[in-house]
């Protein structure tokens, strides 16, 4: 469709259809969701794309009927949903993979919840011992980026590498 075939809005109307902060209708065009173009009567000024706002309301209306009705269940009940392939709330309680998280935290050191976090089948930690031979000075943030950066020196890089490998060197 040709520039001058397009319907075209004036940035209060594109705001006031999207209900949106004019970061938000800026950050669409950049993204190129939106396509504008100057304002004939005052270059100083941007026009929208009728049929990209249209499009983007159609998107959202559909979107926001899906959640709704993929939630009410649960909505219906009082209870928050959060979609997450790690973590969940049931029966008022967080869960990591299945494993109860206050349960984990009380019976499981950080290495044994790290590696149930990764689903790791070995313990990446088994043959892991403390580095002890430098002592950094300063304060824990010092210390910190110090031992960041003697990493980035010695470790070799990770790309190409298995996410085995990564593991146990995290």
């Amino acid at each position: 469709m040709t520039t001058s075939a397009r319907s075209w809005l004036s940035r209060p109307e594109v705001l006031e259809r999207l209900g949106v902060k004019p970061q938000t209708l800026y950050a669409y065009v950049s993204r190129g969701r939106i396509a504008a173009r100057p304002d004939p009567d005052d270059p100083r000024r941007s026009l929208y794309a009728a049929e990209d706002i249209h499009r983007l309301l159609d998107r959202t209306a559909q979107s926001a009927r899906r959640t709704a009705r993929d939630l009410e269940p649960a909505a219906a009940r009082g209870e928050a949903v959060v979609e997450s392939a790690l973590t969940s709330f049931a029966d008022g309680k967080l869960w990591f993979r299945g494993k109860d998280a206050a349960a984990l935290a009380e019976a499981s050191t950080l290495e044994q919840a790290a590696r149930w976090l990764w689903d790791g089948e070995e313990d990446p930690f088994a043959d892991m011992k403390p580095r002890v031979d430098v002592v950094f000075p300063g304060g824990p943030r010092g210390r910190a980026f110090a031992a960041l950066a003697r990493r980035a020196d010695e470790d070799a890089p990770c790309a190409g590498r298995s996410t085995r490998s990564l593991r146990r060197e995290a």
